[in-house]
């Protein structure tokens, strides 16, 4: 999709809070009892598509391959809409469950398949989810671990709290940014179904399960991760920006979880000269910053990110000359990143 995010920090007053609001204080919830360690009794077959779930998501699960394990179906954790859980061909019973969360980008709550005469706009949701799945599926044949993906939908364009007409054109700044009663997104909620879903639908063992995961957004599915980040959760171990930290976004997360502990890497993932690169192409934010309060304010995340935030803990940066549109193949779940980066 086009280099659109930028676009909204012209109103991004009405964004949860600012970038440099501390983390949500997080509230330690009664310990749990660990679970006795077993295998999972994964189910035989899986193929769960509720009744409500929309024909171009019901349409693409119908390709997945043969024997792969998926639940489709609206949670309210992602306020009613769609959301996709994929457990790969391969899947061993005896070892535990990654989780991976990925929220897409501009155009792509839309899921129609590509084909002659169809616009971009219409097929690039169902390309940008095939690409997340066979990263998925290879994630699953080459490393030690399952690995689950979990798809939401967003809402594309909706109203916002306060207005009455569209306030943006392009793509959903509530998701993940739960104001009741007309948005009820929540990760914090969606995290539950998906735990409630494969230990009942999918037969994973508690046991298999994490307590934390990676949360990762493409192009303008950054903002989810921020909304995340600005709620608090404790069930994120990384925030996964692939050419998708646009002003406020990354910097924000950052901002949002420096009391969290243990903290959430913040990696960011930038095509060479691409769209969500602060200081080139389309979205060039770091070079335009007004003297005084821009500068106070961001100054110091710019010059670190000159340097690839190298001598800033906490935070990956990895650039490459993936381009934007290819980057969910390569780098979904940290496919393509090193894994020493968790060693900030």
């Amino acid at each position: 999709p086009t280099a659109t995010p930028p676009a909204e920090r012209e109103s991004s007053a009405v964004t949860p809070t600012s970038a440099t609001t501390p983390a949500v204080a997080l509230v330690a919830a009664p310990a749990q009892p660990t679970p006795a360690v077993a295998d999972s009794t994964f189910a035989a077959k899986l193929a769960i598509v509720d009744a409500k779930a929309s024909s171009g998501m019901v349409g693409f699960v119908e390709t997945l391959p043969k024997g792969a394990r998926y639940w489709l179906g609206p949670l309210a954790g992602n306020g009613g809409r769609d959301t996709l859980i994929y457990l790969p061909l391969g899947a061993d019973p005896q070892r535990p469950v990654r989780l991976v969360f990925h929220f897409h980008g501009t155009h792509s709550e839309h899921i129609e398949r590509e084909a002659p005469g169809v616009p971009k706009t219409k097929w690039v949701g169902w390309n940008r989810l095939q690409q997340s799945v066979q990263a998925i599926d290879q994630l699953q044949q080459d490393g030690r671990d399952n690995v689950v993906l979990v798809y939401p939908l967003s809402a594309g364009k909706r109203r916002e709290p306060g207005k009455t007409g569209w306030f943006n054109k392009e793509y959903d700044r509530m998701w993940m940014a739960p104001s009741p009663p007309g948005f009820i997104d929540d990760f914090d909620v969606l995290w539950d179904e998906t735990r409630d879903r494969l230990l009942r639908d999918f037969g994973v063992h508690a046991s298999k399960l994490p307590e934390r995961a990676i949360a990762e957004g493409h192009s303008a599915g950054g903002i989810a991760l921020l909304n995340i980040a600005r709620q608090g959760t404790e069930h994120v171990q990384e925030y996964l920006f692939l050419d998708a930290s646009f002003q406020e976004w990354a910097d924000g997360c950052f901002a949002a979880v420096a009391g969290v502990s243990p903290r959430p890497l913040i990696s960011i993932v930038v095509t060479i000269n691409g769209i969500a690169d602060p200081f080139g192409k389309s979205d060039p934010w770091c070079t335009e910053l007004e003297p005084g309060e821009d500068t106070l304010r961001w100054g110091s995340w710019c010059a670190s990110m000159k340097d690839d935030m190298r001598d800033v803990p906490g935070v990956f940066v990895h650039r490459t000359k993936v381009p934007h549109g290819k980057q969910p193949r390569h780098f979904v779940g940290g496919l393509e990143l090193p894994a020493d980066r968790y060693a900030q």
